[in-house]
């Protein structure tokens, strides 16, 4: 070091001064390196499971139940189940009416008695992550069709999977609260019961099917976390409970977030004392 300051004193002013300014040039850019890696705060991120029209006749986790629990939670931004296509028209149509018509969003009233109304109050940001569209339901609802009498067997097992799941969700009683679809018992029972139809329908059913549309949900929800991303936000993804396991499984596959279960969300998120 003392040689380095020697040879630096006596060498030629212009040698040592782009010396000295590249070594501030240096200084500088390692502390701003360093002041963006402290400034990124990454998001933590829910994945919040509804029963679709289900919470109509719920009497533990019905329309009110779920508009407490997400006052409760108060997120930043909503990541949800409705079609990029399709919300533009389902929320002009409840700002200007306080009614939503749009046809494929008018099934979830998780979304427009609920959600839609919070977002008004609270001022949180909703953005569309579906990607269902109505000529994949319609194909996919064609196929079910015709393999229950061309694939009679395989139809059998797919129904009695997913059948025998909802009998063993509500045995334990995880089928009525938001802590009961909220345990991982519920995720891995659900797990069960679809995987007859991925394994033996999702392949045919391509874009339809159970691996592709979680793949695709998966896609349009981590883009949104993309645009986000390391602002530390409190943000709820919205989807139907079944796939609640697999969202979680596919957005586990980043480190850039900090993915929690719903006591913690509850604990972090909701009023201090």
């Amino acid at each position: 070091m003392l040689g380095l300051r020697w040879s630096v004193l006596h060498m030629g002013d212009a040698l040592r001064g782009s010396i000295l300014l590249f070594a501030l040039t240096l200084c500088g850019a390692c502390h701003a390196t360093g002041a963006a890696e402290r400034a990124f705060r990454p998001d933590q991120v829910l994945v919040l499971g509804t029963l679709h029209g289900g919470h109509l006749q719920s009497t533990g986790y019905g329309l009110p139940q779920l508009k407490e629990l997400l006052r409760s939670l108060d997120p930043d931004v909503v990541l949800c189940e409705i079609p990029p296509d399709r919300f533009d028209q389902a929320w002009g149509e409840f700002v200007r009416d306080g009614e939503v018509r749009e046809e494929r969003v008018v099934l979830y009233p998780e979304f427009t008695q609920v959600l839609f109304p919070l977002a008004l109050e609270r001022g949180f940001e909703i953005v569309p992550c579906s990607a269902w569209t109505r000529e994949m339901a319609d194909a996919r609802r064609k196929a079910l069709a015709e393999w229950a009498q061309t694939r009679p067997q395989e139809t059998r097992e797919v129904n009695e999977a997913q059948a025998r799941a909802d009998e063993r969700l509500e045995a334990a009683g995880l089928s009525d609260t938001p802590g009961g679809v909220h345990d991982a018992r519920y995720d891995e029972i659900v797990a069960e019961g679809m995987e007859p139809y991925e394994r033996l329908f999702s392949e045919d059913l391509g874009p339809g099917g159970w691996t592709q549309i979680n793949l695709d949900h998966a896609a349009l929800v981590n883009a949104a976390l993309d645009e986000r991303a390391g602002l530390g936000l409190h943000v709820l993804v919205i989807f139907g409970a079944w796939h609640k396991y697999r969202l979680r499984q596919l957005l586990a596959e980043r480190d850039d977030i900090e993915l929690i279960d719903l006591e913690t969300a509850l604990a972090r998120w909701g009023p201090q004392d």
